[in-house]
């Protein structure tokens, strides 16, 4: 991000006496966006040697020869500051010697991608957003210097310290206002409240820098990035779900290599490598979950928005208001609170998205009054609203792909109508009156030729395509489909698979309906038509039961990649099946999910395994080595394994570990990887004191011969 301080912090470190004093040679050379090769030499040469006119008469071969003499044998740091492009390091690399002598090459630039193509042994450092704290330390510092701040205006110091987002230069940029009136409370008061404005239409001193990163993206990402303004400020948005409604809207350029939904990523990647978007959270494997934007870029995005008619955000705003402004956009997003009055959706033919959010409560009802004169709309998003029944208006809307719905309804199956839907999302406790209350979606997803992904909370129950009464013939096949979240065990049949056969991500539940037969095995079974799967998260009935699923886990589809157990209370040999899993990469096991004191993997299994979750297990002694049963292990979580007794062995080599609530041994040895060993990551949580009590209450109802020895441990 532009303005956050790495060009400060190298210069900070390049004049520190020690660097000074280190370093026999120093060099300083900016490079930015344009750039001449022979212009870095020049600049090269005349930082480390007097220069000449006579060096401006030689070649560039010749100019990086002589700085590469010049170099050669002495311990030297080089700082290329602003680097847009890895074309200038290889214009200028072949001049720095590497004589191992503990010379040292500093590059800043935006994009994170130029910086490990620099040096890809080693990270790049990431500059973070100033705290609170720092943000008015040096608000204060640049006002007063060495002195101060009164304390009248501390209070509102901090406010405005706290609303310039942790960003250097609109601090900088604040501090230079308000140092013309250090002592005027009111003045100070006034900018507190004016703030964001000042610097987001100071254009010499803020969104200028900052919209230099947006100006050079390519097209395809400046939509990209403009559509991430639709959500509000500080929104934490789902990356699966933004990649599926940049695909709805058509961003995403389709190649004959990569899935819509790989391209997105990509695209996301280069948009965080440029610092233009946050990650906010990762998943377990690593990836990106979430992100956000900084506060000053969502600005700049609303502005460059507007000025270019591409959406219009709509806060809290009656019919009046609504109307206002909304005549050329193209989408609209709408930012509603629980007490925002009625309001009519004003019928815009060209718009392609309408979105809605709610600022406070979940679900805000009967406050929008839907008419849905959009004949071009690709995206409707009305999550948040809440409808006593299913607007039909929606089955007008041929050209939607993107569809999110809160459901207290039945959903009627003419919603197979639409044809171009590539995503949709349904919410809430819906029931379906065909088949005595239980939700049955009815969605005849066959027949519907661009439908990607759809994602259900409440385990439903699907429409058998091959319906006998129906005397139909074979259904087309939904050749697209990749997502299919939440089901029943009831509708894993042959049937209903044989129709998906792109499948690449399942999410199952068993349920009261499914749980008077034993139908694990029936549903393992039927998973060998599902040849491309490779997520599967699977969930039981909480109820343990004497006898368990124990048949079939040698059908799991060889080309699963993740796995994910919960509830399903089988004993530890049968997790033989699943390490012979080729392919798999991640698997997480909850809730008692595997039974018993001791596992004692086989050494043939988990040929691919690289990341493992265990949480909430009865596991006391596991008995394993890490380079032996888990060779290609990076990460392991434990979470609430109280009565693990000690790791692996060897679990000190691997990249992260983390430990949740665990047992004390454990939280213990995790400690102690954590202070001796360098290289592995450690995260540990614990609620020590909570463990004092709770066995102890578990020892007085189960095991009242136990309570001697926990006492003497929990020094009651």
């Amino acid at each position: 991000m532009g303005g956050i301080g790495k060009t400060t912090l190298a210069r900070k470190a390049f004049n520190d006496p020690y660097t000074v004093y280190h370093f026999y040679c120093r060099a300083w050379i900016t490079v930015s966006q344009v750039y001449q090769a022979r212009d870095l030499l020049l600049a090269l040469w005349s930082s480390i040697a007097q220069s000449t006119d006579k060096m401006v008469e030689k070649s560039n071969a010749q100019l990086a020869e002589i700085v590469y003499r010049r170099l050669k044998g002495k311990r030297y740091v080089i700082v290329m500051d602003d680097m847009w492009s890895i074309d200038a390091w290889n214009d200028v690399k072949r001049c720095f010697p590497d004589d191992e002598n503990g010379s040292r090459i500093v590059v800043t630039s935006r994009f994170k991608e130029l910086a490990t193509n620099v040096s890809p042994k080693k990270p790049p450092h990431c500059m973070n957003l100033l705290n609170i704290e720092q943000s008015w330390e040096l608000l204060e510092k640049l006002i007063f210097g060495t002195a101060s701040c009164p304390h009248e205006l501390v209070g509102v110091g901090k406010q405005i310290a706290k609303r310039c987002r942790g960003l250097p230069l609109a601090i900088v940029v604040i501090a230079g206002v308000l140092s013309r009136d250090i002592g005027a409370y009111n003045c100070w008061n006034e900018i507190a409240e004016e703030v964001s404005s000042v610097v987001s239409t100071d254009p010499e001193n803020c969104l200028d820098i900052l919209a230099l990163s947006y100006n050079c993206l390519p097209h395809h990402l400046k939509a990209c990035f403009l559509y991430m303004g639709i959500f509000p400020e500080d929104c934490e948005i789902e990356v699966s779900k933004l990649i599926n409604l940049w695909a709805a809207e058509g961003f995403l350029y389709l190649n004959s290599e990569k899935q819509l939904e790989q391209i997105g990523e990509d695209y996301l990647e280069d948009l965080i490598g440029r610092n233009l978007v946050l990650v906010e959270k990762k998943r377990f494997v690593g990836e990106v979950k979430t992100c956000r934007l900084h506060d000053f870029l969502r600005e700049l995005c609303l502005k460059e928005a507007q000025k270019e008619n591409f959406m219009h955000v709509i806060q809290r705003r009656s019919a009046k208001g609504v109307q206002a402004g909304t005549r050329n956009q193209r989408r609209l997003s709408f930012h509603l609170d629980p007490y925002s009055h009625a309001t009519t959706a004003p019928a815009i033919p060209h718009v392609s998205s309408f979105v809605c959010f709610t600022l406070g409560t979940d679900i805000v009802p009967d406050i929008l009054f839907f008419q849905l004169g959009f004949k071009l709309l690709r995206v409707l998003d009305v999550f948040f609203l809440h409808f006593d029944y299913f607007p039909v208006q929606i089955l007008k809307l041929i050209h939607l792909r993107y569809l999110a719905l809160y459901v207290t309804y039945e959903l009627p199956a003419s919603v197979s109508q639409l044809r171009n839907l590539q995503t949709l999302v349904i919410h809430g406790p819906w029931l379906c009156q065909e088949s005595g209350g239980r939700p049955t979606l009815l969605l005849e997803y066959w027949s519907m030729p661009s439908l990607r992904h759809v994602h259900v909370t409440v385990a439903c129950h699907l429409k058998n395509p091959f319906t006998v009464q129906d005397n139909l013939p074979r259904p087309f096949a939904s050749e697209h489909l990749q997502t299919l979240y939440t089901i029943q065990f009831s509708s894993c049949t042959k049937e209903v698979f044989s129709v998906m056969p792109h499948l690449k991500k399942l999410g199952i539940c068993e349920t009261r309906e499914d749980y008077s037969t034993d139908s694990f095995s029936q549903v393992l079974n039927n998973l060998v038509y599902l040849q491309e799967l490779e997520t599967l998260e699977c969930s039981f009935h909480t109820q343990k039961r004497e006898v368990r699923r124990i048949l079939g886990l040698a059908l799991l589809p060889v080309t699963l990649r993740h796995l994910s157990l919960s509830w399903s209370y089988l004993p530890w040999k049968y997790m033989t099946s699943i390490a012979m899993l080729p392919n798999l990469e991640v698997l997480q096991l909850k809730n008692y999910a595997f039974q018993g004191p001791k596992w004692g993997p086989t050494e043939e299994g988990f040929r691919s395994l690289k990341h493992l979750l265990i949480e909430n297990m009865d596991l006391i002694h596991w008995e394993a080595t890490i380079f032996r049963h888990f060779r290609c292990l990076q990460h392991l979580v434990l979470k609430s394994c109280k009565l693990l007794e000690k790791f692996p062995f060897g679990v000190e080599n691997l990249q992260r570990l983390e430990v949740h609530y665990c047992s004390e041994p454990i939280e213990n040895s995790a400690k102690e990887i954590q202070e001796e060993i360098e290289g592995i990551d450690v995260i540990i949580r614990s609620d020590r004191k909570l463990l004092i009590f709770i066995p102890l209450f578990v020892s007085v109802t189960r095991t009242p011969h136990k309570i001697s020895a926990l006492c003497i441990k929990g020094k009651l």
